[in-house]
């Protein structure tokens, strides 16, 4: 069947698009709504009905329209309408961002988009789509001057000089932030951003030189010489600054460790010195966030290495079974590729976890490392399709991760046999109904995906019996 759709979609582009259009004006769910909206805009791109069912979906939404943003930055090229929406969203100050997102004040920090993620992914939109448009424009160059010296100003800086070459105000934030900040990633950002509208800009160059010949912190000077090789090859000050090669063991202060870590990207595989200080820092920091940057850069650099072999087998042998746990199966497993503990691990995950969106992460992992057995080596295929199953059945969502049930759904579609579809359908049946639509529209698609795809590799007959 998506053999047949692919081929009908390049075959007849015009009728496609005429039955996209069709369904985003009948379509009752938001669900469909939004899938043909985003269908339609890549067939079509600038199509009005796509343009207005993802404006419709951002004034219903109920939470952060993230994905509706992001999907007007690529069809809404100078449309009038979704400009004026943008605009509208990034005057919007803090306080009346939550109140329209229905976020509650003191459930902010917990919640998964920032607000400076919200404006971002209006300010990028703005930068795809608003070219020349003097409105924009200036909506931009008010929001800097409200954010000075800050990540989103970075951002909007990079969005102003898209739909205005040249713009001096965005060139001088952005040199600006480069001379003030301590914060090595927006050093970083605002060197890239530099070097894609202005290569070689004299004065980035002038003030790298000379924070590295100031600054007193290692980390920050390290930082900026491998930034100013990047804007200037031979810079003598750039070149006789060494990178960061060793961590301080046991590191205890969060932010001065995740500043390090940024470092391990230039770090030569097999580095004896930093893989004695990750490994010491793993097993002797109780910091979860620690633990997961020294993790991850021990999958990066250590391959091969027995000590931090056995010293990630050991970490998963004494935590089992939350997120820490799979990045550290993950880690093993780039180090140790086939290593049973980290399939094991993996396993014990699917078995005991309640949060659906590790566990989807944890099979989506499984089919890429081992796809010809599907879950891999330790697991079956049956364990997998009755935990995702039990989830759609029983897990109580909140309206905000509703829409994940159809990232869910494909991951199991993707690992169901045939011989276990009848024990889907039943489980999941009663949920195509008028009432649990109401209550998810997210959730009666997802199931409604997952039961088409067993009618798909079932007889008549025993569909029709599980379904009856």
């Amino acid at each position: 069947m998506k053999a047949a759709r692919k081929t009908l979609e390049l075959t007849d582009r015009k009728r496609v698009i005429a039955a996209f259009v069709h369904l985003v004006h009948t379509t009752e769910s938001l669900t469909v709504l939004k899938l043909a909206a985003n269908k339609l805009g890549t067939f079509d791109p600038g199509n009005k009905s796509a343009i207005a069912a993802l404006l419709l979906l951002m004034k219903q939404a109920k939470f952060i329209p993230w994905s509706e943003i992001c999907s007007l930055g690529k069809i809404g090229y100078n449309n009038e309408a979704v400009i004026s929406t943008l605009i509208q969203f990034i005057k919007m100050k803090p306080d009346e961002i939550i109140n329209y997102c229905l976020i509650k004040p003191d459930e902010i920090t917990n919640y998964w988009f920032t607000l400076e993620e919200i404006y971002q992914s209006a300010i990028l939109a703005l930068g795809k789509i608003a070219y020349g448009n003097l409105i924009a424009i200036a909506s931009l160059i008010d929001f800097i001057r409200r954010y000075k010296d800050d990540v989103i100003s970075l951002h909007t800086a990079k969005a102003l000089w898209d739909i205005d070459p040249g713009n001096a105000i965005a060139l001088n934030t952005l040199v600006q932030i480069l001379e003030t900040t301590e914060t090595p990633s927006l050093l970083d950002m605002s060197v890239a951003y530099l070097m894609a509208i202005d290569p070689g800009n004299k004065a980035a160059i002038t003030i790298l030189t000379e924070r590295i010949k100031t600054s007193e912190n290692e980390f920050f000077r390290c930082r900026a010489a491998l930034r100013l090789r990047e804007l200037n090859s031979g810079n003598r000050v750039a070149i006789t600054t060494p990178p960061l090669t060793l961590l301080t063991p046991v590191v205890e202060n969060k932010r001065t460790f995740c500043q390090t870590s940024q470092n391990f990207e230039e770090i030569p595989v097999g580095d004896e010195n930093a893989i004695a200080s990750l490994v010491e820092t793993i097993e002797t920091t109780l910091s979860e966030e620690i633990n997961f940057f020294a993790i991850m850069d021990l999958g990066k650099i250590a391959v091969g290495n027995p000590t931090a072999i056995a010293s990630l087998i050991k970490f998963l042998q004494i935590n089992q079974g939350d997120a820490i746990c799979f990045d550290a199966a993950q880690a093993l497993w780039q180090i140790d590729p086939g290593n049973s503990v980290a399939l094991k691990s993996l396993a014990y995950i699917l078995e005991t976890s309640a949060s659906p969106s590790l566990i989807n992460r944890v099979v989506t992992y499984l089919l890429k490392i081992d796809p010809e057995s599907k879950t891999g080596i330790v697991i079956s295929n049956r364990v997998a399709t009755i935990i995702l199953s039990q989830i759609l059945e029983t897990t109580q969502y909140q309206a905000s991760e509703d829409e994940y049930l159809l990232d869910i759904a494909e991951t199991l579609t993707n690992i169901l046999q045939s011989e276990h579809s009848p024990e889907v359908v039943i489980a999941l049946k009663d949920y195509l109904s008028e009432p649990h639509y109401k209550k998810s529209s997210y959730r009666y698609d997802a199931v409604f995906n997952i039961i088409w795809h067993c009618a798909e590799n079932m007889t008549y007959p025993d569909f029709y019996k599980a379904m009856n």
